[in-house]
């Protein structure tokens, strides 16, 4: 896959003038009727003028995989004039910004909802892991807090601080809550679909550490965190469970099946059913942990379930009235 990583210094002092607005800035109208520097796609599951994208320039120093970032408004958006909650969904390895329309079914599940969601890509099968890499390769925190946050935020109408929330399965779960617990106040709501949450104790880091080197994670683990055997803190510094006081005065959301067949949605060969185990006792984990520190934590262990997106969805229509009661003006 393509590695992207240039922009002027004009536009990398742009951006950072735009991280300071939390108002929702404006969306000057194109001839198309799109927000100003947004594009229709070819894709049934991204109509528009509801459904469109953006490419994100990016800062100097700044390097990810694809910079193009999907979005659905609602269906009062080109008429009203008015702002709207703001909902970011986060993808999973190794999909990209287009897996919450292409398998998530977001024109569905978001079609009466007065509510933005902004879908950016995490390094689709090159992994990212929402973090910036230690080796300096990839800057997937900076990219979405810093770069596509105050660039979408400045072109459509969104309520900005105190109505954002953040969700996503499996790695995008990941990256909800680690960037709650970063970037306090920033969000809202987040939510969690089965996924790797908390690796505090040394069971757990062995199965994340041999789940970051499967095909199916996209990339080993050495270039993102360091081993953890020797670079333990920066381990700490990403592990959500160790950094619940970040998500004071939010509403948190776990979800997970327990890996055994029998649910709803039929068997599937492995590794789906192998990888959901781990994630429950990691969703367990950090639901104890935002508990014990005060959290609104709410959560579905709904038993027999695998780690696809049919289970991911079960988690979804469960969360989605909860965070948009959180958000909602």
């Amino acid at each position: 896959m393509k590695t992207i990583s240039r922009a002027s210094g004009l536009v990398a002092a742009a951006l950072l003038a735009a991280c300071g607005s939390s108002d929702g800035g404006g969306d000057s109208p194109g001839a198309d009727g799109l927000p100003r520097d947004a594009y229709a796609v070819d894709d049934d599951a991204c109509p528009a003028p509801r459904c469109f994208e953006f490419a994100v320039p990016l800062p100097e120093g700044v390097t990810v995989t694809d910079n193009r970032v999907r979005v659905i408004v609602p269906e009062s958006y080109a008429v009203s004039g008015k702002r709207y909650p703001l909902l970011y969904l986060l993808h999973d390895a190794p999909g990209d910004y287009t897996s919450w329309t292409r398998r998530g079914r977001a024109m569905e599940y978001l079609k009466d909802l007065e509510v933005i969601a902004v879908m950016p890509d995490g390094g689709g099968g090159h992994a990212g892991w929402y973090s910036d890499w230690q080796d300096g390769s990839f800057q997937w925190e900076t990219y979405h807090i810093g770069v596509v946050m105050p660039f979408v935020e400045q072109r459509l109408r969104g309520l900005g601080d105190g109505h954002r929330a953040i969700a996503g399965p499996s790695m995008g779960g990941y990256g909800s809550m680690i960037y709650s617990a970063r970037h306090p106040g920033l969000f809202e709501a987040a939510a969690s679909f089965s996924s790797p949450v908390d690796f505090l104790h040394l069971d757990r880091v062995s199965a994340l550490y041999s789940f970051l080197g499967n095909p199916v994670a996209g990339t080993p683990d050495g270039p993102i965190w360091g081993d953890p055997l020797t670079n333990w803190s920066r381990w700490q510094e990403q592990d959500p469970g160790t950094n619940v006081a970040g998500m004071a005065g939010m509403r948190i959301l776990i979800s997970s099946g327990n890996g055994l067949p029998g649910g709803p949605h039929g068997a599937v060969a492995p590794p789906y059913y192998l990888i959901e185990p781990l994630v429950l006792l990691q969703s367990m984990s950090l639901a104890q942990a935002t508990q014990a520190a005060g959290v609104d934590t709410r959560t579905l262990f709904y038993g027999p379930g695998y780690h696809d997106w049919p289970c991911f969805l079960d988690g979804f229509e469960w969360a989605l009235p909860q965070m948009m009661e959180k958000i909602a003006p």
